[in-house]
């Protein structure tokens, strides 16, 4: 057959593609807005959660991704206008990592979730402890101490230490600007103190910025059609009263010990000592942050930056 003749290969057909992505951070209440998102009718989740076509990347392994390799994941999908993927693990691949969604999800709009990254390295800490993913007996100095040191040398970027990686992503200064090159104006910035605060306000805000009807909201279950908080981290507060009752409220620190093989594990309590130091370690990052976002025309940041605005 005369090569001429042969017709040309179909385009890929862009509406199987995601089209909305959050693609971060961990242990921040990305997933809770995903499900929150989710109840407009014109967006459509994942059956799985979490997609993580693109995850390979963020260890600089190769990734060959075609729309039908994420139509699998959407089989509720029946014409919706967004595509909805939350892989929270996206935001600190790199700028490797955001052109090459943006090359092959051309369509995408990016929703970008930041939260206070000393109260995130705690709660990431304590929930890989609870997963089994950390020794139990490892105290939480210990866990930043290993995490700075394969920060150091770059290790932490590594597939096998994923774990400690928690600390290096909340330097979100230097992951951030990658996101906004390459996205610019498709892309949205929300905090999860934010969405703690009022999170049907922000919801309401965030499908409105998609150009849908924030009126189509479905209500949660149970909730009378206001956004539920569960799900987002406690506001500045109320955690710092748990942050004072907590150690009243917990064995000695050591080894930690389980006499029921069935019962939960229960995390250490961080002394005052532990959370000064992640402070100090994120205090630099999170004022260049600050000054980068009022350079952008970002005038409503949470607690935690806006006392690092200079």
């Amino acid at each position: 057959m005369d090569r001429r003749t042969v017709p040309p290969a179909p385009a890929p057909d862009r509406s199987l593609l995601p089209n909305v992505l959050i693609p971060g951070v961990s242990h921040a209440g990305a997933v809770r807005l995903s499900a929150d998102l989710g109840r407009h009718p014109d967006l459509c989740l994942p059956h799985d959660r979490r997609a993580g076509e693109f995850t390979p990347l963020r260890y600089g392994r190769p990734v060959d991704v075609g729309p039908h390799d994420y139509d699998r994941h959407f089989p509720s999908w029946s014409g919706q206008r967004f595509r909805m993927e939350t892989s929270p693990h996206y935001f600190d691949g790199g700028r490797p990592m955001a052109e090459m969604l943006a090359e092959r999800l051309p369509d995408l709009r990016v929703v970008l979730v930041l939260r206070d990254p000393a109260h995130r390295l705690w709660t990431g800490y304590t929930d890989k402890v609870a997963r089994r993913r950390l020794p139990r007996a490892i105290t939480f100095d210990t866990f930043v101490d290993r995490c700075l040191a394969l920060r150091a040398n770059g290790a932490d970027r590594f597939e096998g230490n994923r774990h400690f990686r928690t600390l290096s992503s909340g330097f979100y200064v230097e992951h951030l600007p990658h996101w906004l090159d390459v996205f610019g104006d498709r892309l949205r910035l929300t905090f999860t103190e934010h969405l703690q605060e009022d999170p049907a306000a922000e919801v309401r805000d965030l499908i409105a910025w998609l150009g849908l009807d924030p009126g189509q909201v479905a209500p949660a279950a149970g909730e009378g059609g206001e956004e539920p908080v569960a799900g987002y981290p406690a506001p500045d507060a109320a955690r710092g009263a748990i942050n004072r009752l907590w150690p009243a409220l917990q064995r000695p620190s050591g080894p930690w010990w389980r006499p029921d093989p069935g019962a939960p594990v229960r995390p250490p309590r961080q002394s005052e000592r532990a959370r000064a130091r992640v402070r100090s370690l994120y205090a630099g990052a999170n004022q260049e942050l600050a000054a980068l976002l009022a350079g952008r025309g970002v005038d409503r940041l949470p607690g935690w930056l806006a006392g690092s605005e200079v």
